[in-house]
């Protein structure tokens, strides 16, 4: 057999690492590990992609013609879950995307439950700047998709899957940004922004949440009784199970020289 020219060895032992097809094929592959990296890193992760698309779908639906202010649902509703929330708590934001839209859709909507956003911030300056951002957006009727904004921010950064605190994502130009965005009327907003009755509004939430045993966020109330050990439900299934029993117990006949005050029970926890 006829031996290759300079006395190399045979070709068949592997690919020529210096041929134009495999230099192609590598710098494919180098670039589609660039792609899927980038894309991992902006979305953080799986669990915040998946966060954010259900925000989005949360946020398409919300029946805006029932919120008012700070509200959304009938003021007759039979049962009224107070919400205290922080928007820098990623247990926060993974309950307005995964079981808030849930509960308005089969709640709400059927005129079962009243849902109030109520103000607690505790992580720091950016949690406090943020609820008066939107208590100046509920001034202007807009408190629930601002309320989605900054939620969607913070999904959007991996705040679910790597909690960050007061890192700028709330700064006050990005508050008015948010603002300025969604249509508000900048002048009022940054009047409002500026101003006392926002945090007045921040501070009372906080008192009547305290007054109640409040401590934490995401906590909730149902009727004005604190849920207490049942906390904040990780599944829509144990959501109906506490919100059919307590609408069992508040639609039932009171028994004779019963408060009304008294009937709706919020102790059925799963």
């Amino acid at each position: 057999m006829r031996s290759s020219p300079g006395g190399g060895g045979s070709r068949s032992g592997g690919p020529d690492l210096f041929s134009l097809p495999y230099l192609l094929g590598l710098a494919g592959v180098v670039l589609l590990f660039v792609v899927v990296l980038a894309i991992v890193m902006t979305r953080g992760g799986g669990d915040d992609g998946d966060i954010v698309r259900q925000l989005e779908e949360s946020h398409a639906s919300f029946p805006s013609d029932l919120a008012n202010g700070t509200a959304v649902g009938k003021d007759d509703a039979p049962l009224k879950l107070e919400q205290y929330e922080d928007f820098q708590c990623p247990f926060c934001l993974k309950y307005t995307a995964e079981q808030e839209g849930q509960i308005i859709e089969e709640y709400v909507k059927t005129g079962k439950v009243q849902i109030v956003y109520r103000q607690f911030p505790g992580l720091g300056t950016e949690s406090l700047r943020a609820g008066i951002a939107s208590q100046c957006a509920a001034g202007q009727d807009r408190f629930w998709d601002y309320k989605y904004e900054l939620f969607h921010l913070q999904a959007q950064a991996g705040q679910l899957s790597s909690e960050k605190l007061n890192v700028g994502r709330y700064s006050d130009d990005k508050l008015k940004s948010i603002a300025k965005d969604l249509g508000l009327d900048t002048a009022k907003f940054d009047q409002c922004f500026a101003g006392a009755d926002a945090l007045k509004a921040v501070e009372d939430d906080q008192r009547a949440g305290r007054a109640i045993g409040i401590r934490g966020t995401p906590s909730f109330a149902i009727n004005g009784i604190p849920m207490g050990a049942s906390g904040s439900p990780q599944r829509i299934e144990d959501w109906r199970k506490i919100l059919d029993d307590a609408l069992a117990a508040a639609t039932a006949s009171p028994t004779p020289g019963a408060s009304p005050s008294a009937s709706p029970a919020a102790t059925s926890t799963p």
